[in-house]
């Protein structure tokens, strides 16, 4: 954990005593051993919460821009998870007319995220069943490489890899995640404890709320939240140290321009909201 922060802010500062870095805590989700009905149930309820916020509104323009300026008809999506965050892309993307397909991919396909694109219908949309790894790039399919609400669960150097398999293939690419809180990052690093129990307590409380409304429906989510309610858990700790994870666009600027051929790509980074964006274009 320390050497993440040394590495975009120099020698780390005595605990207490300066504002709160990027701490790469683990989270439980990208644990194999977490059972796959546990880690489905999270990413489902995180989805529906993205969704209802209307996170992704303000960043979707730089996607649609991405495809007008590439010519691309094809996006494909790496770690989508249950596919909430892509799908919401897809849809505001569609609003606009564009009709490009969507490829949506995991290294632990999601079930349930498999479930909704079917029930879309739609032949231009689909989820892949075998795992793929996002370290590849994509695989040797066409099109604008994106990815939603993941980039945090990678350290620096993964990103800078994951980064690096995308410029390999020379494809554009489009990653949006959440942004990282001025207000955490501007906080006394000794407080860091208390918010993160506070914000735990907000997000198992809401986790009861939403769980009803997933969907599609299932009794291993119910069953899951109000009577193991570890799915609760897992939101509420893996939604806390997400915020602690996030990156600032400066440093994802930074990662960018270390990849080998990275000179060869128009960067740009920014937020939107609470929404980050990363995009980069073959010159």
């Amino acid at each position: 954990m320390l050497d993440y922060l040394e590495m975009f802010h120099g020698a780390t500062p005595p605990w207490g005593r300066h504002p709160v870095r990027r701490i790469h805590l683990f989270e439980l989700e990208d644990f194999s051993w977490v059972p796959k009905a546990i880690r489905d149930g999270g990413t489902d309820l995180l989805d529906l919460g993205f969704d209802r916020l209307g996170f992704y509104k303000g960043v979707a323009p730089k996607l649609l821009a991405l495809l007008q300026a590439t010519g691309a008809r094809r996006v494909v999506d790496l770690c989508s998870g249950g596919g909430g965050g892509t799908l919401q892309m897809r849809r505001l993307v569609r609003e606009t007319g564009n009709t490009a397909e969507f490829v949506l991919s995991d290294l632990h396909p999601n079930e349930a995220g498999m479930e909704r694109v079917k029930a879309l219908g739609d032949a231009h949309t689909r989820y892949r069943p075998e795992p793929v790894d996002a370290m590849t790039g994509g695989g040797a399919l066409e099109g604008v490489r994106t990815m939603s609400g993941a980039l945090h669960h990678f350290p620096p150097d993964a990103v800078r890899a994951l980064l690096a398999g995308v410029v390999a293939q020379r494809a554009p690419l489009a990653f949006f995640d959440v942004a990282a809180s001025p207000g955490i990052r501007r906080a006394p690093l000794v407080l860091a404890p208390l918010a993160m129990a506070v914000n735990m307590v907000m997000l198992f409380v809401g986790s009861l709320l939403l769980v009803p409304l997933v969907r599609p429906f299932r009794w291993s989510r119910l069953l899951l939240t109000y009577v193991l309610p570890v799915i609760p858990l897992l939101v509420a700790w893996d939604g806390t140290v997400s915020a602690l994870r996030a990156y600032t666009p400066q440093e994802l600027l930074a990662l960018a321009a270390s990849v080998p051929g990275a000179e060869r790509y128009t960067w740009d980074a920014g937020g939107a909201g609470s929404a980050l964006y990363l995009t980069g274009v073959p010159r």
